[in-house]
């Protein structure tokens, strides 16, 4: 009797320690309390020891235990980060209470379960996912967009912690693509930046870039006259570089660029408008010039011209500030040392004598 009372109060005590802390896959342990007698051994053995377990069954309270499996899983990887072996008398409580596992949280709403055990290899989980760390950029967002630097006074960082990489004044007009973008918990959108070989440039803020509609990048206003003087560039009806207009019609012409484009390529587009307000197309703006006015710009000439017609004047500027009447110059011969193809699609010749006098600007059409 002595010794049945003494088995029942190590099992007792065996239940508590096991709600308390878990044996690790493998192992069982067996202790006592202090009613127990010093000869009752404390036994801590790995259930792979066959020979040892045999003799265990032997006993009717061993043949009462049950083992119990308690796991946690890392949901989305879909693998264990932990595996407790829990040794139970059927018909009794397990309380188990989830493990706080580094840079997990747990899923499962109940963080303790309970179980009264009445069979041999019970199961319990708990589902955990990783924590994310926290970055005050946010998630990457793939974007893919192309941008055009348009203020100097943003520079590129290198990471979130502001490391510099690149000045804006270096990035100042050019267009790069956006292949991400971040939304940063302080407000700001920052993308992303490579140029067209594939070459990482760095984060900006978005109040640095203008998005365009594609590789050209965005449009930006212009509104400067522009002279054409190579016979090199067609112009574009795209980006796509569908042909619109030969280069040998608009030589030697003057238009409007109401706005321009610097593509990724490097190159920077035109785009022109006649004095009527047609479109004309993208042009590169290496087959111009920029002039100070509709007038164009200045081109060297050297010919001589008699003036045929006394119903023109002659201007001292393009904003046609009177000089003289072509009464005074009529039969007589001058040279031509320069010319301007304005906008209105008219050439005046800058006229000086014999003697070095400059005589103003006159129309093309009053000279032979």
């Amino acid at each position: 009797m002595k010794n049945r009372e003494l088995k029942s109060s190590i099992t007792r005590k065996l239940l508590v320690i096991m709600s308390v802390s878990p044996i690790m896959l493998g192992t069982v342990l067996y202790s006592q309390t202090a009613e127990a007698s010093s000869e009752t051994p404390v036994i801590s053995q790995s259930v792979e020891q066959e020979s040892q377990s045999a003799e265990l069954k032997g006993s009717s309270s061993v043949e009462d235990m049950c083992y119990v499996n308690v796991e946690g899983w890392d949901l989305q990887e879909g693998m264990p980060l932990y595996t407790d072996l829990y040794t139970v008398k059927k018909g009794e409580e397990l309380v188990y209470h989830a493990r706080e596992v580094e840079g997990y949280r747990l899923l499962t709403p109940e963080s303790t379960k309970k179980m009264i055990v009445d069979k041999n290899e019970a199961f319990i989980a708990f589902n955990y996912e990783k924590i994310k760390p926290e970055t005050p950029q946010g998630d990457y967002i793939a974007d893919g967009r192309y941008v055009t630097v348009t203020n100097s006074n943003y520079n590129t960082w290198s990471n979130f912690s502001w490391k510099y990489r690149q000045s804006g004044k270096d990035l100042y007009n050019k267009t790069f693509q956006a292949k991400g973008r971040y939304e940063h918990e302080n407000g700001a959108t920052y993308y992303s930046l490579y140029d067209e070989k594939g070459i990482w440039y760095g984060y900006i803020n978005e109040k640095g870039v203008k998005v365009g509609n594609g590789k050209e990048g965005a449009y930006i206003g212009y509104n400067k006259y522009v002279t054409i003087t190579s016979k090199s560039y067609n112009t574009w009806s795209n980006f796509s570089w569908k042909y619109k207009q030969s280069a040998d019609l608009i030589t030697n012409k003057t238009y409007l660029a109401k706005g321009k484009y610097h593509h990724i390529n490097g190159s920077t587009y035109l785009s022109l408008y006649d004095n009527q307000g047609t479109w004309y197309g993208y042009i590169n703006e290496k087959a111009g010039k920029v002039a100070n006015g509709k007038e164009g710009v200045y081109i060297a000439d050297g010919r001589k011209v008699k003036v045929v017609n006394k119903n023109y004047n002659t201007w001292s500027n393009f904003s046609w500030k009177y000089r003289q009447s072509t009464k005074n110059m009529y039969g007589k011969t001058y040279t031509a040392r320069g010319r301007y193809e304005h906008a209105n699609g008219t050439t005046y010749y800058s006229l000086f004598d014999n003697s070095g006098k400059w005589q103003g600007y006159l129309n093309s059409s009053a000279t032979k």
